[in-house]
This record gives C-alpha cells, structure tokens and sequence, in this order.
C-alpha cells in the first residue's frame, strides 16, 4: 500500500515539474518573440517597470510589448504618408511612460514591513501622469491630423450663399404647399401626398404633412414651427454672410502693424503677430491672454480673423505705445 502511494506521488511530481518546464519554455518563446517588435528594444524597460508589482513581470511586459507594438504598428498603417516623426514620439513617451512605472513597487511584492508608503504613493502619482500623457499625445495626434482644414472667407460665403439660397427656395416651396393644401381641400393624406408629389413639390417637404398634429386634427400642413425654424436659420446665414462679406472688405484693405521688434499681418484666414525676437514673459502672457496661441509651423503668434481679433490686437500695449 505504501510503495503505490509513493509511485502516485513521484507521478504527480513529475507531472507538475513537466507543465513548469513547458510554462518556462513557453515564456521564454514569448519573450524571444516580443523582443522582435515595433517596441522590442523597450522590454528590459517593460520588464523593470513590473518587477515591483508583479510576481510575473516577464509575462507582463511581453504584454506590454505585445499590445503596444500592435497598436503602434495599427496607427502607423492608419496614418499613411501623415506619420511625420510619430514613430519615434510614440516610442519615447511610452519608455518615458514605462521609467515611471519602474519606481513603483506593492507590498504584496516587497512585503509589507517598512513599505515606504509616502514614496509609493508618489511613485504611483506620477506613473499615472505619464500613461495619461502618452495616451492624451496619441489621442491629439490624431485629432491634429484628423482636423478638417479652416475654410477661407471666400469659400465659406461661397457656401453660406448655396446655403441661404437653398434655405429660402424650401421656405417658399413650404408656404405653396400650404396654400395649395388650402385650395385644393382633400382630406385623405394619402391621395393629398400623392397629389402634391404629381404637382412636382419635392418627396421630402410633403412627407413633413405627416405629422402628430395633422393626425390629431385632421387638418394637414407643413408645421407651423418648421416654418419657423427655416427662417430662423434664413437670419443666421444672412448674418454670417455679412460677417464673411466684412472680413474679406478688411481682409482686402489691410496694411500691416508695424510696431518695435515686429509686425501684425493678414495671412491663411488668421491674423499673425510676428516678432525678430522672442519677446518678454509679460509680453507672452499679454499674447496669450487675448487669445493667440503660438504656431510653430507660421513661427508667429496667431489667431482666427475676426473682428473680435483685430480689436484684441490693437489693444495689446506693445502696439498701443507706437
């Protein structure tokens, strides 16, 4: 009876020493294979970054590695010929993320006597601020990328004019409808709709009769309110069109500010603040507090031209003094 135990046993051994050798053997490939990605040269960073928190750290930074790799390797293929420098950036914030994580350790990991909370918890703090950092840098990549190209005052009043006149045919076409479901006095909706479309009034105004009120009621019209709403947005379009009308006049009959040190110019819809030289901190704040923000690609300060902009420029005082 003893020597079956003991034969039970050494089987049972043997079996569990097998399965480790094949988890080992299995992690090693893993880590042979993260190795040779997009972030391979990373690992020994993804590995350290767990050695304080994670009784695996190999196998989470093969994850790492893993995971970012493919996701690096997906934004590149998504951003085509618009990659720029996003490789290399992408690759150094997420090392920088990963030497933050380094100095993190857990109790579970070290133990908890003398467990350093206070540097823990700072360590923590700032390992959190890189992951969001490097996370928030993809998500505003993509968005800079991403972003629709700022229309100039002459292609926009191009299409707040298609825009308004669109806008005031369908106020027109609305009110004949109305008056034509006046005079011609049929009650079914149906055979309206379809008298209506045979007079060549578009599908899509007549399918407005079919609403809560005319059912309630039985007295079919285009809305009331969407008449109403129509020619709220005729007003908007007119009063943007004499705003893009206003901009292109100044635009037009601008001549540069020239004041110490630089000039204020009209360019790309936007009104730049050139400087020879990088101006004082009180000057930089004064800049930035009427709305300019720096563009390194113009290398000028600069802001959407509106009117509220050329009033903000010639408020600022190194402007003012000349």
């Amino acid at each position: 009876m003893e020597k079956s135990i003991k034969v039970v046993d050494l089987v049972s051994d043997n079996s569990s020493y097998k399965k480790r050798t094949n988890s080992f053997s299995e992690e090693k490939e893993a880590t042979q294979e993260a190795k040779k990605m997009l972030l391979g040269d990373l690992w020994e960073s993804a590995y350290r970054a767990h050695c304080g928190t994670s009784f695996s750290p190999e196998r989470r930074a093969n994850s790492y590695i893993k995971d970012y790799s493919e996701e690096l390797a997906a934004d590149l293929k998504e951003l085509g010929d618009n990659q720029g420098n996003y490789k290399e950036k992408y690759i150094s914030k997420f090392g920088d993320w990963m030497g933050a994580k380094s100095r993190c350790i857990s109790s579970m990991i070290t133990g908890g006597s003398n467990f350093p909370v206070r540097r823990a918890q700072k360590a923590n703090s700032s390992e959190r601020n890189h992951s969001e950092a490097f996370h928030h840098w993809r998500v505003k990549y993509f968005t800079a990328v991403n972003r629709v190209p700022t229309k100039s005052p002459e292609d926009e009043i191009e299409a707040a004019e298609k825009r308004l006149e669109f806008l005031v045919v369908m106020q027109l076409e609305m009110k004949e409808i109305n008056a034509e479901i006046r005079e011609c006095k049929i009650k079914d909706l149906r055979e309206l709709i379809n008298h209506l479309v045979e007079l060549g009034y578009r599908p899509e105004l007549v399918k407005l009769l079919d609403n809560f009120y005319g059912k309630q009621s039985g007295k079919y019209k285009i809305p009331g309110f969407t008449l109403t709403n129509n020619n709220a947005k005729i007003k908007s379009t007119e009063q943007k069109l004499k705003v893009m009308q206003n901009r292109i006049v100044t635009k037009n009959n601008w001549e540069d500010i020239i004041f110490e040190g630089g000039r204020v110019t009209i360019e790309d819809d936007r009104v730049k603040v050139f400087h020879d030289e990088k101006p004082e901190k009180e000057i930089i704040q004064e800049i930035k507090s009427n709305g300019f923000r720096w563009s390194p690609n113009w290398g000028c300060w600069c802001r959407k031209h509106t009117g509220n902009a050329i009033f903000a420029t010639k408020r600022l005082s190194f402007i003012q003094s000349n």
